[in-house]
């Protein structure tokens, strides 16, 4: 009987530890929703997924809103959203594999790729800008979607599939932001020849190459490329931009973007779920798929993306901020209805993602300071 009892006796010990880390854990995931929904009510936005994994590799994941704020669908980790300017950095990954195998030289003139494509050289200052500069976006290579005909051409045919000439050649007529190595501008232009590169260099499809380089191996199995209208679990997207847009103020009506995503591409060119991107966080900064020497440069301000603004730079794919809990690497990404910030601690080694549904967040806050503010007041640290 004794050995009974003291089995008992342990068997009822641990019952009570598991109820009890059960009801603490309860209580804590109580409070991080409740700093989320402060969030939602006091910036009101329709709705935020926020993802945060720790060192030790343990992901959470949390949600508040609405998916669809006439119908009270609650969001859900499930919910895949476009992410925006993010996606730049899976062809920045890729693009570093190809320095690593030696196939890609950053400091050659981009033109030094494309001797059969004539009509490039009706971009601004082209034959002086090289890759590094396309990367860290100080070519000078204005913005093809600042003009209003992009958006124009979006909504009167909203199927249209586009091709590298359809994009780059809003872009023929527009005055350069600065001469090529001389300034630093964000431009989504640049990103578009990157993507050309690397179909250029590898002789594949640019979507293809993601997938069996990153996707696959990173097991980022909720991460589509946007190159269809009806995204799986895709909520309602609401839209404020003003000009050069003029969209209406739902981007998705039963399910269905209101134009095809695909005229995006290597601008950004992907909807991810909150969990992946901070899988992705993980990966991307901490280096799996490419060398330490490119990390660096992704990671490293350049001369002229440095002190942007207050707290911000900008390296070779990846924004740098200084915060009041330390340095962080990330992206901030925006596409009609949705944003995105997916941000990685190093002194923490902490990855965290964070998407909403709606295109004006930032009206009271910075995208980085949501997340600060999650991080300052979260319980699971």
């Amino acid at each position: 009987m004794k050995p009974f009892y003291y089995s008992l006796k342990i068997l009822t010990i641990f019952t009570i530890s598991i109820i009890f880390s059960l009801h603490v854990f309860s209580q804590e995931n109580e409070r991080n929703q409740a700093v989320l929904a402060k969030l939602v009510a006091q910036n009101n936005i329709p709705s935020l997924n926020f993802s945060i994994i720790y060192e030790n590799g343990e992901q959470f994941n949390y949600s508040s809103g609405f998916a669809d704020t006439l119908n009270k669908v609650a969001l859900n980790p499930k919910h895949v959203l476009f992410s925006g300017s993010v996606g730049k950095t899976y062809a920045v990954a890729v693009l570093m594999q190809l320095v690593d195998e030696g196939k890609v030289d950053l400091s050659k003139p981009i033109l030094d790729y494309f001797p059969n494509h004539e009509w490039l050289t009706n971009l601004p200052n082209i034959e002086d800008i090289t890759i590094e500069m396309l990367l860290t976006h100080t070519s000078g290579l204005p913005r093809y979607i600042n003009d209003p005909n992009v958006w124009k051409s979006v909504l009167e045919n909203p199927d249209k599939v586009w091709c590298y000439k359809d994009r780059l050649s809003y872009a023929f007529n527009m005055e350069p932001l600065h001469e090529p190595g001389k300034g630093w501008g964000y431009s989504d232009t640049n990103y578009l020849l990157i993507g050309m590169l690397i179909e250029k260099i590898t002789g594949s499809d640019y979507y293809d190459e993601v997938a069996e380089r990153i996707l696959k191996p990173g097991k980022l199995e909720h991460t589509y490329p946007s190159l269809r209208r009806d995204i799986p679990n895709l909520p309602v997207g609401y839209c404020a931009l003003g000009e050069p847009f003029n969209l209406p103020g739902e981007t998705v009506v039963d399910g269905i973007y209101i134009f095809n995503p695909q005229m995006e591409w290597t601008g950004g060119g992907f909807a991810s779920t909150t969990p992946d991107l901070a899988k992705w966080a993980k990966m991307y900064y901490e280096g799996q798929f490419f060398s330490e020497k490119m990390l660096q440069k992704i990671v490293s301000p350049t001369e002229h993306g440095s002190d942007i603004a207050d707290g911000f730079s900008c390296g070779m794919g990846s924004f740098i901020y200084e915060t009041e809990i330390g340095v962080a690497y990330g992206h901030t990404g925006l596409f009609p209805g949705f944003n995105t910030i997916f941000a990685y601690f190093p002194e923490q080694k902490i990855a965290v993602a964070m998407q909403t549904n709606c295109d004006y967040p930032r009206k009271d806050m910075r995208l980085i300071e949501y997340v600060l503010f999650i991080m300052n007041n979260f319980v699971n640290k």
